[in-house]
């Protein structure tokens, strides 16, 4: 892992913006290195390819490059950052004109399914865990798809809260929202979800 000099590596985020708009490549580095996992996260989250939530990954930060000039201070930079990020998304998604697959998730879910499988009943012989892999996977698959059918905004604020383990308030904070509309879109995405699974008979 990289190592930064302490007066980058432990300067805040707004300090490091400063630098960044002076076209100080370490700071930008350590900003960066500091949020990329969280910022991907949150690309993957609505474009659900990670082929070009990776693209757009790197246009984020290289907007944030060329643009850190442009943050003033108002509010926090993560949340500067990761507006930035989902409108980058949410733009992608209006360019497609159509909601996002789950195709490259399941391109190698298989063989993750058949370890989960196996490591549940380790004595299982590798057909029957092969047999519990499938029926996994399709589980995977369909709440996936279920979910593929949802409004972005819903679906996001779900995937935050239930698969990131946010809490409405974490993500009202990160997507720069009123908590109020945030719990609104939980709940208006729940009962979407659940219609869409009850429609592919679960339970």
């Amino acid at each position: 892992m990289q190592t930064y000099p302490p007066s980058y590596a432990q300067a805040s985020d707004e300090r490091l913006l400063k630098h960044v708009a002076q076209q100080d490549a370490v700071a930008y580095e350590v900003f960066y290195d500091r949020h990329t996992k969280a910022v991907y996260s949150l690309i993957l989250r609505i474009v659900r390819q990670p082929t070009r939530a990776e693209e757009l990954l790197q246009e984020t930060f290289w907007q944030v490059w060329r643009s850190a000039t442009t943050y003033r201070g108002e509010g926090a930079a993560l949340a500067w950052l990761m507006r930035i990020a989902r409108n980058r998304a949410l733009d992608e998604l209006r360019r497609q004109k159509a909601r996002p697959q789950a195709t490259e998730y399941v391109a190698d879910g298989m063989t993750e399914a058949v370890q989960v499988a196996r490591a549940a009943n380790q004595q299982a012989p590798l057909e029957d865990a092969v047999e519990q892999a499938v029926t996994l996977r399709w589980n995977q698959q369909e709440v996936r798809r279920a979910l593929a059918a949802i409004p972005a905004e819903q679906r996001l604020c779900l995937e935050l809260n239930y698969f990131e383990g946010l809490t409405q308030r974490e993500i009202a904070e990160q997507l720069e929202l009123p908590i109020g509309t945030i719990k609104s879109r939980m709940r208006i995405g729940m009962e979407k979800l659940e219609y869409q699974l009850r429609r592919i008979g679960f339970p």
